[in-house]
């Protein structure tokens, strides 16, 4: 039986892909899920056409590259939902130009950093704070990348990864640490994983400014694959903590 039937799980970036994915799986499988989105529109879209899940689907507005945004969210949380046992930082953007062309902008670049890694690093501590009040067994996930796994090279070079590679390789390093951090502490009951899959298939690409043709014939994972190793995750017995996921396409390297 999976473990966390009834309990309360929070899904960064839920509108589509990845995390639209998770919060499906979650909400399946009897998990109470709020969906944080800036397009909440898709997170209630969701929740009508899944009204029959075991578990409730909720959607909030949030944007994670903005700290007030963020700020209003944990206060909500707070207020309205309470206790929070499986927080999920999904929410992710790439803009697909190199670093030294003219084509990426400052813009560009903040973004990726603020949505990738500031803004995880931010609900990932507010989370915590969250989840050490209530004392429960509790679980945070960081959705990483392969990206952040390989040191720079010439296909991430020409692929156009500039600073999304940086900000997922910084992922895996918080989420090494905030595990280090916890397990240090008396009578701790949160554990953290950080999932690195490879290429897949969403909305991602598109809107970093890849063609669809391109996409298309691209071998990549899909949102499921990735969503089955977080319940994999989830199901494992208290004792265990699996620190560290990487997926991959079996026919393609990245």
């Amino acid at each position: 039986m999976f473990p966390w039937i009834g309990k309360t799980a929070v899904v960064t970036g839920a509108s589509s892909g990845i995390g639209a994915a998770i919060v499906l799986d979650l909400a399946k499988h009897g998990v109470n899920v709020v969906g944080l989105a800036r397009r909440k529109d898709r997170v209630e879209a969701l929740a009508a056409a899944h009204k029959d899940f075991k578990g409730k689907i909720t959607a909030h507005e949030c944007d994670v590259s903005d700290p007030k945004s963020i700020k209003k969210t944990f206060e909500w949380l707070e207020s309205s939902v309470g206790k929070v046992h499986i927080w999920i930082n999904n929410a992710g953007v790439w803009r697909a130009n190199q670093l030294s062309g003219d084509k990426l902008t400052d813009e560009e670049i903040i973004e990726q950093i603020n949505t990738n890694f500031t803004g995880l690093a931010l609900c990932s501590r507010k989370a915590v704070k969250m989840m050490q009040k209530h004392g429960e067994e509790s679980y945070v996930i960081n959705i990483g990348s392969l990206a952040g796994q390989i040191s720079g090279n010439i296909s991430q070079a020409q692929f156009g990864t500039n600073v999304y590679a940086a900000t997922k390789h910084a992922v895996k390093n918080l989420s090494e640490i905030l595990w280090y951090e916890l397990m240090s502490k008396p009578n701790n009951n949160i554990r953290v994983s950080n999932v690195s899959p490879g290429v897949v298939k969403t909305e991602l690409g598109i809107v970093a400014g890849l063609k669809k043709e391109d996409m298309d014939k691209i071998t990549g994972l899909i949102s499921e694959d990735v969503s089955n190793a977080v319940n994999y995750i989830l199901g494992t017995p208290n004792r265990v903590n699996i620190t560290e996921l990487t997926i991959r396409p079996r026919t393609a390297l990245a």
